[in-house]
């Protein structure tokens, strides 16, 4: 009797080749060394005085979803840009001359999470004004990008973006 081809042999050669390949590219990956160390100290980060950069508005109803740079608002090359100053404890001011003042007249300030921030908090004396953190700033960063959400019933319709400079 003659033994007929069947179809399983190429199955099987094609899934040991795939095994094989499988098995080399994963013995490829380098062994990871070292630790990340500790992490920054996120209040240290923010503590010290900052001056407006820039501010954006990004109108969300808006067919164009682009930002439209207003900082001419805030900085006209005469009078002080606004300055937040964050102490290291936990108090904060604003020093503004032009513009309109989006952050209160000063209070304490802090974070919805200590160990992993999203937004940066104000507590004055009438209110609690939420922002969202661009990014974590740490000691050594000389800028900082700050989003204040307005919205209407729960529905965000305007995001400003505030870019301040570390002045120390």
């Amino acid at each position: 009797k003659m033994i007929k081809p069947t179809k399983q042999v190429p199955v099987l050669s094609g899934l040991l080749i795939a095994f094989t390949t499988l098995l080399m590219f994963s013995s490829c990956k380098p062994d990871i060394t070292g630790e990340l160390g500790e992490p920054f100290d996120k209040i240290k980060g923010m503590v010290g005085t900052w001056q407006l950069a820039a501010f954006t508005q990004q109108d969300l109803n808006s067919p164009v979803q682009a930002g439209r740079d207003l900082s001419l608002f805030y900085t006209d090359g005469m009078v002080t840009p606004m300055q937040i100053t964050f102490n290291e404890n936990r108090a904060y001011s604003v020093a503004i001359e032009l513009g309109k003042n989006y952050f209160g007249e000063g209070g304490t300030w802090g974070f919805d999470d200590e160990s992993y921030p999203s937004y940066l908090q104000l507590y004055t004396s009438t209110d609690t004004l939420e922002y969202n953190l661009g990014s974590m700033v740490r000691v050594f960063d000389e800028s900082m990008r700050i989003e204040y959400r307005r919205g209407c019933v729960n529905t965000p319709t305007n995001i400003y973006t505030f870019e301040f400079n570390r002045l120390n």
